[in-house]
């Protein structure tokens, strides 16, 4: 198995029209365009449909606090209709780093809140006239004024149990991030389990795990320290979120180092902290070979589309473009 789709997190977007150009000569399935405190997305993805013919481009993520379903649907549609469908919706809660520090508005009951963002905005896409009495969104009386109506697959980045479960019960797809490959099996019992009681089948939900990737024949010992970087960034310093996260999976000395090394020496400190066993359990990073091995490792735990997260921030621009090539 191989990663089906790149994510960029930052950088150049002029260098994200190159490697999402890369990735669709490559025969890969889609781009995923983040979005955090800098560049909005939406001006990018539009650029990137016009000059795409087959990849699909997706929101990775929209978080759900800064816009409205509403506009999330239109703003979907519209995409999907200027790319002739190929656009998929990600979103998720991000954090209360990002949504209160950033965005000013409370960090609250992300569970029920994604719920409701995912019945209304697929109301909206399906062309409904939607009704919604919620605990956070109250509705009435509109439908999209489309000719077209794109009803665009939903993925929720989602990493809790309870939002696994949630994400298999009501989504299209699941992104899990700084998830390793020995942790994705279990993970997905929840998916499965929120399946069944939407009567669904597990098969239903794309298990689309976002693995940072970074590959180089010639120097792949500085491809892993790239990759380490991003674990490094989101676990030293994204809050506790995401350093409880792979404590959970075994990595608590490992969680705090990082979290020291961000404190005493900001990226570098972080990345430094981030062990070969790490690097090994959540990155596909160095030699070609090694990467494809990782990647196999996702797909025999249930990965069906794994996408390559690719370190921008770090990793020069030809090893990044040798990273989509040899994907």
């Amino acid at each position: 198995m191989t990663a089906t789709g790149i994510t960029v997190g930052g950088g150049d977007r002029e260098d994200l029209f190159e490697y999402a150009t890369l990735a669709e000569s490559a025969g890969l399935e889609s781009v995923w365009v983040g979005e955090s405190w800098g560049p909005a997305s939406v001006p990018a993805m539009t650029q990137l449909l016009e000059r795409t013919d087959t990849i699909d481009v997706c929101s990775g993520i929209f978080n759900i606090y800064s816009r409205t379903p509403g506009l999330v649907a239109m703003t979907a549609n519209t995409l999907a209709d200027i790319g002739d469908g190929r656009f998929r919706v990600g979103i998720g809660a991000s954090g209360p780093a990002v949504i209160e520090n950033f965005h000013g508005v409370e960090f609250e009951a992300p569970l029920r809140r994604t719920r409701e963002y995912i019945e209304t905005v697929r109301g909206f896409l399906r062309g409904d006239r939607v009704e919604y009495d919620g605990e956070f969104f109250d509705l009435s009386g509109f439908q999209l004024d489309v000719d077209t109506y794109h009803e665009c697959p939903i993925y929720v980045a989602a990493m809790g149990e309870t939002n696994r479960q949630l994400s298999g019960e009501f989504a299209d797809g699941w992104m899990p991030f700084i998830l390793p490959s020995s942790g994705l099996d279990d993970a997905l019992e929840a998916v499965h389990r929120g399946a069944s009681r939407g009567d669904r089948e597990p098969d239903a939900i794309d298990v689309a795990p976002w693995v940072p990737t970074c590959i180089s024949e010639t120097d792949p010992e500085a491809a892993r320290q790239h990759a380490a970087s991003v674990v490094g960034f989101y676990v030293g310093a994204m809050g506790d979120y995401y350093a409880d996260a792979v404590t959970n999976f075994g990595f608590g000395e490992e969680a705090d180092a990082i979290q020291a090394g961000w404190a005493d020496d900001g990226p570098a400190g972080a990345a430094a902290a981030v062990t070969d066993e790490m690097v090994d359990a959540f990155c596909a990073a160095g030699t070609p070979e090694q990467a494809a091995e990782s990647f196999d490792r996702f797909g025999a735990a249930g990965a069906d589309s794994p996408v390559a997260y690719l370190p921008a921030q770090s990793a020069p621009e030809e090893m990044l473009r040798e990273t989509v090539e040899h994907l």
